[in-house]
C-alpha cells in the first residue's frame, strides 16, 4: 500500500510540474534522472579538433560539463524546459532570437517561479540550482534524455512541439521523479539545414566548425574576419537562423511563442539604422536584448561587413 501512496505522488508531483510549466509559457517540459555525461569524450574530442573557435571557456569548465552533480552534488533529477521563438525569416540584419527581450533574465526568473511552486509541494530543501545557457552543463544532451527531442544535423534540439527555434532551461532537484522517454530521431533523410548554412560549418556525427559559424563569428569572436567567410553573411550583423529556420519541423510544432520572444509586431532593422547607431543609441536600442551582450565595436564591425555584401 506504502509503494501505491508514493508512486501516485510522484506522478501527482509530474503532472503539477507540467502544468505550472506550461501556465509559465514554456513550449516544452520534460524530466531526466541526473547521472553522468554521455557526450563527455565526443565533446572533448571537438574541443581537441578546435571547433570551439575563440571559446575557451568551455575549455576550462570541461570538467564541470561531465556530470550535473558537479554543479549540485545532491541533484538526482533535472526539469528540461523549452521556449519557443519565432521561426520565420525575415531577412532581418538581427536574428530572430535575438529581437525579443534577453533569454538568459527570462527563463531565470520562469524557472524560479517555477522552483517556488514545486517547493510548496515538496519542500524547499529539495530545488537545487537553476541553469540556462551559461552554465557548464550540456544542454542539448540534457534536453534529448528528457524527451524534449532529439539532435538534428545542424546540432541543435528539434522538437515535435517546438521546432527547433527554441531556448533551453533547466532546475536540478534532489528528489527522484519518473524520467521522461526519450525521443526517436525523426530527422529522417532531410538535409536542408545543411544545404541553408552558407559557410558549411555542420560537420559529421552532429558538430559544428565554430571557426566558419555566422553565428560565433558575428556575436563573439573579437578582430577581424576572414574576408572570403564574411562574404557569406549577407546582411547579417548579429546570429543566424538559416539552419534552424528552415527545419520542418517549426511548421509541424503547435507549441506557443513565450510572450516575451513574440516579434510578430517587434522592429524590423535596416542595415541604414543600424549604420547611423553611435555608442549612446546602440546601448538604448538593444537594452535588455541578446545584443546588449556584444560590444559595440563587434557591432559596428557587423554593419560594416553587412552593408560591402550588399552592395556587391
Amino acid at each position: 500500500m506504502v509503494r501505491i501512496v508514493v508512486i501516485l505522488m510522484t506522478v501527482k508531483l509530474e503532472e503539477y510540474i507540467r502544468e505550472r510549466a506550461f501556465g509559465l509559457g514554456f513550449g516544452a517540459v520534460g524530466f531526466a534522472e541526473v547521472s553522468p555525461s554521455r557526450s563527455t569524450e565526443a565533446f572533448r574530442e571537438w574541443l581537441a579538433n578546435k571547433y570551439c573557435a575563440g571559446m575557451h571557456y568551455l575549455e576550462r569548465h570541461a570538467a564541470l560539463r561531465s556530470d550535473p552533480r558537479n554543479l549540485a552534488p545532491q541533484a538526482r533529477s533535472m526539469i528540461v524546459v523549452g521556449a519557443r521563438y519565432p521561426f520565420e525569416q525575415t531577412g532581418c540584419a538581427i536574428s530572430n532570437f535575438a529581437r525579443g527581450a534577453d533569454y538568459h533574465p527570462v527563463l531565470k526568473e520562469k524557472l524560479a517561479q517555477l522552483a517556488g511552486s514545486i517547493a510548496g509541494k515538496c519542500g524547499a530543501e529539495n530545488i537545487g540550482p537553476i541553469c540556462v545557457d551559461s552554465d557548464p552543463l550540456p544542454e542539448r544532451e540534457w534536453a534529448v534524455r528528457a524527451g524534449i527531442g532529439w539532435i538534428g544535423r545542424q546540432g541543435s534540439v528539434v522538437s515535435p512541439e517546438m521546432g527547433c527555434c527554441f531556448f533551453l532551461g533547466e532546475l536540478l532537484l534532489n528528489i527522484k521523479v519518473e524520467h521522461s522517454p526519450e525521443i526517436t530521431n525523426q530527422c529522417g533523410d532531410c538535409d536542408l539545414c545543411l544545404k541553408a548554412c552558407p559557410t558549411g560549418v555542420i560537420m559529421p556525427e552532429n558538430q559544428l566548425d565554430a571557426r566558419r559559424c555566422v553565428s560565433y563569428l558575428t556575436i563573439e569572436h573579437r578582430g577581424e574576419i576572414n574576408p572570403e567567410i564574411s562574404a557569406a553573411f549577407g546582411n547579417t550583423v548579429f546570429g543566424c537562423d538559416r539552419c534552424t529556420s528552415v527545419c520542418p519541423w517549426n511548421r509541424r510544432g503547435n507549441a506557443p511563442i513565450m510572450p516575451e520572444f513574440n516579434i510578430a509586431t517587434g522592429a524590423v532593422f535596416s542595415l541604414e539604422k543600424l549604420s547611423a547607431l553611435d555608442n549612446i543609441g546602440f546601448k538604448k536600442q538593444f537594452q535588455k536584448t541578446p545584443v546588449e551582450r556584444m560590444s559595440f565595436e563587434r557591432f559596428s564591425r557587423n554593419v560594416g561587413i553587412a552593408i560591402r555584401n550588399t552592395k556587391k
